[in-house]
């Protein structure tokens, strides 16, 4: 076969990927899922488990990939931020096979069944990420993602409010109550699932609203970036608060004047919307001043050493005492630095299983070589040039940016539990942005 014939064997599969109906349906919901995280099945292995939308539908991407396997693992080398998370996965089955000794040796082999539910969850929001990059070479299959998005989002944070207006009950088992006793919807009762998802369909909103060449409905755009603005706020995840600053600063640096007219607009909605009805006001001013202000208050002197680490440790709610603890493991066992002690292994003497800091807990399970791939996937989009949408290559780096300091606080964009959806929804949200480039690929 010449590579005349081999080029055209390739756009005809392509071709067909992108014309594949069924599997832009199983895309779109799976898009859903991450908005929905309430669970559709209940079993049990390990204790209370449960599967949720994209458990289910992660199947049909699974049978795709394999349908299509050939064509897909060529595109995938030849996109890093593809190339690298695809790699990740590789590196997080082969440390998979460490985990598993870790438990057959304990006694316990039936707990290896969420390790695999885990890496399946890698899995299906990688392989949702590169269906969603695939079929927005179609820009009306982009705009109906986008769409799916902006409403679904829209939707939670109503949800959301209404909950807190004490009009819609708490949608989640009475564990997940009295764990967390905190409304989120049906995104997760943890902090961090509500701020992140709602952060992530803000970043869209904001890219959309101020790339011409993409045209959504203009009042469901303001309406999306006004009320997952809120919607962080009234979160009170201060990870959430960190991320969104380095972004607007971000844009602020880059995109001034933008900057300037974008908050002049919706801080004038935002004082319309609070005259209007004070309780909303009332409900971020409570959550502010308990999460944030109250803390700092009680330092004596923010130039003390001694004080910043008290300050640190209050912000933190003494999740700083994980971090220290995960890293002083480290160095005490730096056998485990090279290739880590395995995917999701909680058979060790680390102090939890959550450092709560991406960059040790990549070291910790991955190694050295998990970081590299996790990192160099991240660090990746900064260096795609988007060539005339500078709109895009403006959020998309401060998007990144943001995730890269915030993740020293936190593991959002990974695979525990209590995460849910918000590593799909990051991957989908990137893989729209990038797909802009489309129109200029060969």
């Amino acid at each position: 076969m010449t590579d005349a014939d081999l080029k055209e064997s390739f756009l005809n599969t392509l071709k067909t990927i992108e014309s594949n109906t069924l599997l832009f349906y199983v895309t779109c919901i799976l898009i859903i899922s991450f908005f929905y995280n309430l669970p559709i099945i209940k079993y049990s292995v390990t204790g209370d488990n449960e599967f949720r939308l994209y458990d289910v539908f992660g199947l049909f991407a699974l049978y795709f990939f394999y349908k299509y396997n050939k064509i897909l693992t060529i595109i995938i080398l030849k996109i890093p931020f593809l190339k690298f998370f695809y790699w990740l996965l590789i590196w997080t089955g082969i440390m998979m096979i460490i985990t598993f000794m870790f438990s057959i040796i304990n006694g316990e082999g039936y707990v290896f069944l969420q390790v695999i539910l885990y890496w399946y969850h890698l899995w299906t929001f990688f392989l949702t990420a590169l269906f969603v990059y695939l079929l927005c070479i179609n820009p009306q299959k982009r705009k109906v993602f986008i769409y799916i998005i902006l409403i679904s989002s829209v939707i939670s944070c109503v949800i959301v409010m209404l909950q807190n207006f004490k009009i819609m009950p708490f949608l989640w088992s009475d564990a997940y109550l009295k764990a967390y006793s905190f409304y989120s919807g049906t995104l997760g009762p943890n902090k961090i699932v509500l701020g992140m998802t709602s952060l992530f369909s803000f970043v869209l909103s904001m890219a959309v609203f101020l790339e011409k060449s993409i045209k959504i409905n203009k009042i469901l755009i303001i309406a999306s970036i006004t009320i997952n603005l809120y919607i962080i706020l009234l979160s009170g995840s201060r990870t959430t608060y960190i991320a969104l600053l380095i972004f607007l600063l971000y844009f602020a640096i880059f995109r001034t004047f933008k900057f300037i007219f974008v908050s002049f607009v919706f801080s004038g909605l935002f004082l319309i919307i609070i005259n209007y009805n004070p309780i909303l006001f009332k409900n971020i001013d409570d959550v502010v001043n308990n999460r944030v202000v109250a803390k700092i208050n009680n330092i004596n002197n923010p130039k003390d050493k001694t004080d910043i680490d008290a300050l640190y440790s209050k912000l933190g709610s003494g999740r700083d005492k994980l971090t220290k603890g995960n890293f002083n493991y480290i160095l005490d066992n730096p056998q485990i630095i090279p290739f880590g002690m395995g995917f999701v292994n909680r058979y060790n003497n680390a102090p939890g299983l959550s450092a709560h800091n991406m960059y040790l807990q990549v070291i910790k399970e991955l190694g050295l070589v998990g970081f590299v791939l996790y990192f160099g996937w991240l660090i990746s989009y900064l260096f795609i040039n988007f060539k005339e949408f500078e709109s895009f290559s403006i959020v998309i780096k401060g998007f990144v940016l943001s995730m890269l300091v915030a993740l020293f606080f936190g593991e959002h964009l990974y695979i525990y539990r209590p995460l849910f959806g918000v590593l799909g929804l990051f991957l989908t949200v990137t893989s729209i942005l990038v797909s802009i480039l489309h129109k200029n690929e060969n």
